[in-house]
């Protein structure tokens, strides 16, 4: 699993990077692409679902790209069959998730805890989707944070690296591209999200 489009000379577009880390389903095409701002740098959004229509909150798989290496990931386009793994199974497996995405910012990161929550989305036929996740997080030496987000028979839902704190307010600093609520209210759209998120 390399996720660094530009590692030992190998070439890979938007789409291997992410069918590298997650199952694309076959139906799904792109449905997005846009610059944004992350952390203060330039990243590409690369959004992907089915049949290439625009769905909001609907099944998705978003990557967040910066200087062509995987950054951030979620994937929202099934609903995971199983059990949860064991907590010890799950940290293993987020450790190799971690440092095989992105070898550049996933080789430092040291173990914080595991968090079970819940994530959601809208089926093709409107029905709203609840599954629970373990949550992985790590810390950088940069100071910043990583996590994985895991699914039942330990699915990879989410995978994010470099994400800001604001200690001041108490949430979470870095802009939040793979969430479509977030956007929402970036736009003007929507509600501001509460904390832990970051302020759009």
């Amino acid at each position: 699993m390399i996720l660094n489009g530009k590692k030992e000379g190998i070439t890979m577009d938007y789409w291997e990077m992410i069918a590298a880390v997650v199952t694309i389903p076959a139906d799904y095409q792109i449905a997005e692409e846009e610059d944004q701002i992350r952390n203060g740098k330039l990243v590409h959004i690369f959004r992907l679902q089915p049949e290439g229509k625009f769905s909001l909150n609907g099944p998705r798989i978003i990557g967040v790209f910066e200087d062509d290496n995987l950054i951030s990931l979620k994937n929202l386009s099934t609903l995971p069959n199983g059990e949860l793994l064991e907590d010890d199974v799950a940290v293993e497996r987020a450790e190799e998730i971690i440092a095989e995405v992105n070898w550049e910012y996933g080789s430092d990161n040291i173990f914080l805890r595991v968090d079970y929550q819940e994530r959601n989305f809208y089926a093709i036929d409107g029905q709203e989707q609840f599954f629970p996740v373990q949550w992985v997080k790590f810390a950088a030496s940069s100071g910043n944070y990583a996590w994985v987000t895991l699914g039942a028979a330990g699915e990879i839902i989410e995978v994010e690296y470099e994400s800001e704190w604001d200690y001041f307010r108490g949430r979470r600093k870095t802009e939040m591209w793979d969430n479509d609520d977030w956007v929402q209210a970036y736009y003007g759209q929507g509600p501001q999200l509460a904390s832990p998120n970051a302020l759009a």
